[in-house]
Formats: structure tokens, sequence, C-alpha cells
């Protein structure tokens, strides 16, 4: 497989050229939402075991005090404040997914602003100059748009076995280097650099590891530290994409599809359309939590009245949150971290509890005889047009059917989960979010730090300066 010029050569141009006044309104306002969703995520996962750890190792190393570790309080080197934040951001499960792509027609692109955010701020704080609230938000459109593409450019191979971190360091070297001011030729190297760096499978998935997290994180790091290495005269590959043995022939096995990372690149910003996670788990969970409970909801129907659940699924999704290593139904999760990939718990928990959050998907739950019991009676199968759905699109909706004791039969299949641009939440939607994240914490930033911040976001276009926005969390 060969291309002359590496299609990377686009992205560089893209990645340095683009303007704020090329942005849709949309797009700017998808980066809001993206920045305070991700900040609130970040301050959830500072309570997490993962979030801790990673905090923990952080401040016991030390270095110079660029960037805010969100939620503690205190400042480490930018390179690694992107890498915490990113994954305390990604730990609780609450961080934003690119569903798939209105404009390309293709999808998904996976998780997003939990890599590219982190770094943006970090690389903010650290710099010595005033960095705009509209130089910020282009920084992070440009890169937010890159990590979609490359991944949708590498059709059903993109679902192998990476997640998008693996091609994620791209798009974080591509807002850290607008920060940082890299001309096209710097540009270029970073990205050689961020190709050296990729990384991220899906195999904790299967059995709640903390890998999945992880991954966020080194994506962030990789990103950041690529820029900075092209910012000092690194010399990258200058065909990492399509060369011999650039990220398509060897990560992707070959499969590359133009269309999926070059339709409307300048003008369309993929970004625009990541779906907001309003349950504390894998997004491939989140229709079939949406649907079913809506469907209860609107038929009157309760937990204790349902005989059994049925959803028809495609053979990713079966994969990835029905069945263990083994080949079983994931129906007693040993950890929260599992259960987060768990289908049948989820269903229940939302079900019975009303809701899927950290408050609510805790050690607690994991014992609920309740749960537990009505997790059994969900039962999951692979239905083929499904699977012709998953090429079209990234989180094809499932079929619901509710069965109960008394012979009601309710069925439906609902496409847009609250929180997909088809289905969107509002930023004030956001804002309750950021909140109950907030609350979260082991120590929450005050109220006055918050609603600073929240109006902070509200008002960026138009911010002289964002270096300080994190500071007071």
């Amino acid at each position: 497989m060969q291309a002359t010029p590496d299609p990377i050569q686009a992205l560089v141009h893209h990645a340095c050229t683009a303007r704020f006044a090329d942005l849709p309104a949309q797009t700017v306002a998808a980066v809001q939402r993206a920045v305070l969703d991700t900040v609130g995520a970040g301050i959830a996962g500072t309570s997490a075991p993962m979030g801790q750890l990673v905090a923990a190792a952080a401040i016991e190393t030390g270095g110079r005090p660029d960037a805010t570790l969100w939620g503690r309080g205190c400042r480490v080197p930018a390179a690694e404040a992107a890498f915490v934040n990113a994954i305390t951001a990604r730990c609780r499960e609450l961080d934003d997914v690119h569903e798939g792509s209105p404009v390309i027609g293709m999808g998904h692109g996976g998780h997003v602003s939990v890599m590219v955010v982190p770094a943006a701020l970090a690389v903010a704080e650290s710099l010595p100059r005033p960095v705009t609230g509209e130089e910020l938000i282009t920084a992070i459109a440009v890169g937010s748009d890159l990590i979609p593409r490359l991944r949708m450019a590498a059709g059903p191979a993109g679902r192998l076995g990476f997640e998008a971190p693996a091609v994620a360091p791209f798009g974080v070297a591509a807002t850290v280097g607008r920060l940082y001011g890299l001309d096209q030729a710097a540009m270029g190297n970073a990205m050689g650099a961020a190709y050296a760096h990729c990384a991220g499978n899906v195999q904790a998935t299967r059995d709640g590891a903390w890998d999945v997290w992880l991954n966020a994180g080194i994506a962030a790091r990789a990103g950041f530290v690529s820029a900075e290495l092209a910012r000092r005269g690194y010399h990258g590959t200058s065909a990492p994409l399509l060369g011999a043995a650039g990220l398509y022939p060897l990560y992707f096995r070959g499969e590359y599809h133009e269309r999926g990372l070059l339709t409307e690149l300048g003008t369309s910003f993929e970004g625009t359309y990541v779906s907001t996670k309003l349950y504390s788990s894998c997004k491939y969970t989140h229709n079939p939590i949406y649907a079913t409970t809506e469907l209860a909801r609107r038929h009157g129907i309760i937990a204790a009245d349902i005989e059994q659940i049925s959803v028809r699924t495609n053979s990713h999704e079966m994969r990835v949150v029905v069945l263990d290593a083994d080949g079983r139904p994931k129906y007693e999760p040993a950890t929260v971290g599992a259960a987060q990939f768990s289908l049948p718990f989820v269903i229940a928990l939302g079900l019975l509890r009303g809701d899927v959050f950290p408050d609510t998907l805790n050690e607690q739950a994991l014992h609920d005889p309740e749960i537990l019991a009505l997790a059994r009676r969900v039962v999951v199968q692979v239905d083929p047009a499904k699977d012709e759905l998953l090429k079209q699109t990234g989180y094809p909706p499932d079929d619901i059917e509710l069965r109960t004791f008394d012979g009601r039969t309710v069925s439906g299949c609902l496409p847009y989960t609250l929180g997909h641009p088809n289905n969107p939440v509002t930023f004030d939607d956001v804002v309750a979010k950021f909140h109950r994240c907030c609350g979260l914490s082991d120590a929450a930033p005050s109220v006055t730090a918050r609603e600073t911040f929240v109006e902070e976001i509200r008002a960026l276009p138009a911010l002289a300066d964002c270096r300080n926005l994190v500071a007071g969390l």
C-alpha cells in the first residue's frame, strides 16, 4: 500500500491552518460542553482507586509545577498533569464518545475529549504567554477532529482490538502543537513522534481491568511529549499512516478508507458529534439502558413486574459488554470496573435504582441480591441485522422487549440515547452533571470555585487568558 504524499500531510496542514473563524457555531458549543464535561468527569475520578493511584505517583515523583491536577489543589509537570487528568476523567466511564459521523457516514471514533482536553488545559497553564479562549477552542477542535477521523478511516478494522487511544497521540499532538505554535514542518515531526507512541487495546474490557483507563492517560501524555519533542527539534517519520510499516498497514491490517479521514477536512469538525455520557458505564450499554428504562417508564412497568428482558444486539457489543473471556454472560461482575462492562448488570441497576452513576454503581450494588436476580433475567441475542447496521454506525441501537409476569409484552427500539447529538443535552444539563461529578470527589471544589469555572467556560470564546481556568479546582 502506497500513497504519495502520505495523508498525514493533509492533517498537518489542517492542524496548523485552522482558524477560530473556520469553526461552525455548533463546534464551538461542543468544545465548551466537552471542556466542562471532561473536567467534571476528572474531578469525579479523583476518588476512584485508579485516580488515586496515578495522582499519588505523579505527586511523589514531583517536578516543575506547571499544571493543575484537577480536584487536588496541587501542580505537577504539564505532561504528567495531562496523563493523570486523562485517567481520572476516564476511570468513572463518564467521558464523551464519538458514536459516528453524519457527514462521513462512518463510525465510530471512540473516546475523544478525555485525551485532548487534559492535554490542552495542561499546556495552556504551562505557557508563559496568555492563551485566549479562541486559541484554546480551536486547538481542542482540531485534535478532537483528528481522532475520530483516524479511527473511522480504518473501517471495520478499527474494531479489531484497538481503542481510540491507539490513534489519539496524533490528535493530542495537533492540539498541543497548535498551542505551542508549531509550523508545518515541526507539526509533521510531532506526528512522526506520535506514531511511535501509539498504543491502546480493548483486552481489559473483558475483565474490567484498569488498562482500559490507562490507555487514555498514555495517549494524552504521548501526544503532549510528541509536540514537546518536535518543538525542540525532533525528526519524525514523514509517512506514519501509509508507509510500509505505517498505522494502517501495520495496526489495521492494510485497511484504509480515505473518505473516513479526509472528507470535508477543515470545514466539518468531528468533535461536534460526540455524545455526552449520562451513565457511568461503557457506551455500548447506554442505548439498552436508556431504551429499557424509557420503555418501562412509558408503560408504567416496575422492575418487580419483569419476568424477562430480551435484548437483540450486534456481535461486537456481545463480545464487549455481555460475555466474559470464557464466553459466559457477565451476570455477577466482581468489581465496579467489570460491572461497567456488564450489560445485564447495568440494565438491572438502571431499572431498580433509576440511574447508573458512581453513586449507584458501587461496591454495595455488586452484592445486591435484587440487582443480581434481575440481571439474570436479561437475555441477549445477536441479530445479523444489527451486525449490518454496525458497519454504518458506531453504536447501532438495540431492540428491547420487556415481558411481565402477568403476560404483558412491551417492545421497542430508541435510536438515539439522551446525550447523542440527535437527542442532545444542553449546556445547563452538562452543568448539572458537572456539579454532580464534583460531589463525588473526596475533596470537592467549593461551590464558588465550581460556579466560577462554569461561567468562564460559558464565556470561553471571549476570554483573553485561559491559563488559570482550572487553577481554582
